[in-house]
């Protein structure tokens, strides 16, 4: 007979005891003894769901460490969520990622996952469930549930109910490339603005000035809606940008600290994007308050901003966002000829390589390079020179 590991349990056996059907079963305790249990019951069937209930009640009072594998998934699910909504109390961690999490917790993962066991959760049972979510939703929402379930295996490792976390064994999620967000170019960033200054519907949802302070600036979105009068100071032509704007289910629109310290940070305005805030501070009459409030002069809901511009954008320009501001701004900057360090300290990354590889010079022709390559032609006759050099001057003599 193999030996019992912790938390484990033998074979159900039946007998009697004064006329009274009984069942029995060796379980091993997590302090390493080795016990009988045994419950009585009207019949075999009866003693038997008795005594496994017994057992589980008996395993589930823990370990040391506080949980076991006999605890439900759902369980450590509640811990895990209580442990993450006090990171996100404390200013740790954004409430948009709780309100994500306990979405797809709530309506993917606890009805699949939820009633198993942690010694039941396995790699090939969080295989199954992510790549059904993957196939029946999305690689977005498959990779919201992994690191959910992730995040709750990892929480449960260390609370004792599991020894690794499955997730981790896991076919990585492969999803379409996404189309790169593209910069207005040359008159496309006027023709744009025009368009915008001649809706009346951009008016009305305020969209031109928006716009323009988005291209002085090259900020998200949310940091954009996030601006208040105070943070402006429009003497020395400086915003500082300090808190992102999102909607919060139950909460509505809320603000809260930027995600990073580089996040973090003053811009200077050109002087046109000055010039552009005085005259809306005296239109508005505003001097504290949101610079781009609602209706209502609260948060403005930035997917209602996304929205408003797919309205006015037409087909002209169905391709644009936001986010093409920002993507505007740093190829402005790059070609300019500011250093990547420089336009990621505008656009608020902490890695420079995300300013590299998500915003400068993908697609683009590089005449640098061009020129590079033809200076190491390797049947170029050296005394030629360089082929752009002379070009139009042939007939006269150059000296030896």
């Amino acid at each position: 007979m193999k030996p019992l590991g912790l938390g484990e349990h033998g074979q159900v056996t039946h007998g009697k005891e004064r006329g009274k059907n009984y069942a029995y079963v060796l379980v091993r305790l997590w302090s390493g003894k080795t016990r009988q249990v045994k419950r009585s019951g009207a019949t075999k069937a009866e003693a038997s769901r008795r005594v496994m209930a017994a057992v589980e009640e008996l395993l589930a009072q823990g370990s040391s460490a506080g949980l076991t594998k006999a605890a439900r998934f759902s369980a450590a699910y509640e811990g895990w969520l209580a442990s993450f909504t006090a990171l996100v109390e404390s200013g740790k961690r954004a409430e948009s990622s709780l309100a994500l999490y306990t979405g797809e917790g709530e309506r993917l993962v606890l009805p699949r996952l939820g009633d198993l066991r942690l010694g039941e959760i396995n790699t090939p049972v969080v295989e199954r469930f992510i790549q059904g979510v993957h196939a029946d939703k999305g690689a977005a929402t498959a990779k919201v549930c992994k690191t959910l379930v992730s995040n709750v295996c990892s929480w449960a490792v260390r609370q004792g109910g599991m020894t690794a976390n499955p997730v981790r064994e896991l076919t990585p999620i492969e999803a379409q490339p996404k189309r790169q967000p593209r910069a207005l170019e040359g008159d496309e960033i006027h023709a744009w603005l025009v368009a915008l200054d001649e809706s009346d519907y951009a008016r009305r949802h305020d969209l031109p000035d928006l716009a323009r302070f988005m291209l002085a600036t090259g900020v998200r979105i949310g940091e954009a809606l996030g601006v208040t009068w105070a943070d402006v100071d429009l003497s020395a032509g400086v915003v500082k940008f300090e808190r992102t704007v999102y909607r919060v289910k139950g909460k509505g629109m809320v603000a809260r600290k930027v995600k990073s310290a580089a996040s973090e940070r003053p811009l200077k305005l050109p002087t046109w994007a000055v010039s552009l805030l005085k005259e809306r501070r005296s239109k508005l009459r505003a001097f504290d308050g949101p610079v781009f409030p609602n209706a209502r002069g609260g948060w403005r809901d930035r997917n209602l901003v996304q929205r408003s511009i797919r309205e006015v954008r037409g087909s002209d320009f169905e391709w644009l966002s936001t986010h093409t501001y920002r993507k505007t701004v740093a190829t402005l900057l790059d070609e300019s000829g500011m250093t990547a360090r420089q336009i990621a300290d505008q656009l608020g990354h902490s890695r420079v390589s995300m300013t590299q590889d998500k915003y400068l010079g993908r697609g683009a022709a590089n005449v640098g390079n061009l020129r590079a390559l033809e200076a190491s032609n390797p049947d170029r006759d050296a005394s030629a020179g360089d082929p752009e050099e002379g070009q139009g001057d042939q007939g006269e003599e150059t000296g030896s």
